[in-house]
């Protein structure tokens, strides 16, 4: 198999079907329920590898994107709270404010999202936290401790709406199951927009001021 169709196989106890996966590196995963066969695993690629290829052809996209813009020096357009800024960053120490900055107004409409969702769900968040999670939007703890990303504030404030209505949905549900994103549903509407933006601008927000 050459490597531009290659794969690995994850096993889990947790999975309850075999399902397929990208990293962020582009690389096909499989995991498979600890019972199932590798044939399972290769079966499901095979019939997916046209989707793997064009995920990777957009992944490829987005490295040239990345790679053509403009520095923080030159001065880069990041949209802030769903208003574009020109933003000129040329220290260290000016990123570091710049940082400061973005999460104090992540904290700011988080929390003003997390209050106005909160009760339509008919849940309650005992804590919030900002942080810098590296492969999470947000979390939810089963203490119903709140985790969110500051870089959520370079979304699009429905991008933002939607990661807190779907962590706010875990105090209720704790898996991904038909209970939850109905939950989802009833409250955000359609998930599949917001789902989609985040994973076709994944590396622009995560590297947004590098």
């Amino acid at each position: 198999m050459s490597p531009a169709l290659s794969y690995t196989i994850r096993r889990s106890d947790r999975a309850r079907r075999t399902r397929l996966t990208l990293t962020e590196d582009g690389e096909a995963v499989v995991v498979l329920p600890r019972r199932a066969t590798e044939r399972e695993a290769a079966d499901l690629f095979h019939r997916h590898r046209a989707w793997v290829e064009r995920q990777r052809a957009r992944m490829d996209e987005r490295r040239i994107r990345l790679a053509t813009r403009p520095s923080l020096a030159a001065g880069r357009v990041l949209t802030i709270g769903g208003v574009a800024h020109i933003v000129r960053v040329s220290s260290s120490e000016e990123r570091a404010a710049l940082e400061r900055r973005l999460r104090r107004e992540a904290h700011g409409a988080i929390i003003e999202r997390v209050a106005a969702r909160a009760p339509e769900l008919a849940v309650e968040a005992r804590a919030l936290q900002i942080r810098d999670q590296k492969s999470r939007w947000g979390s939810a703890s089963r203490n119903g401790t709140l985790s969110f990303s500051w870089r959520l504030i370079l979304c699009p404030p429905e991008v933002l709406d939607y990661v807190v209505v779907h962590e706010l949905a875990h105090l209720r549900y704790a898996g991904h199951g038909v209970r939850f994103w109905r939950l989802v549903e009833r409250h955000f509407g359609d998930h599949r927009v917001p789902r989609r933006w985040l994973r076709e601008h994944h590396d622009e927000v995560r590297q947004a001021l590098d």
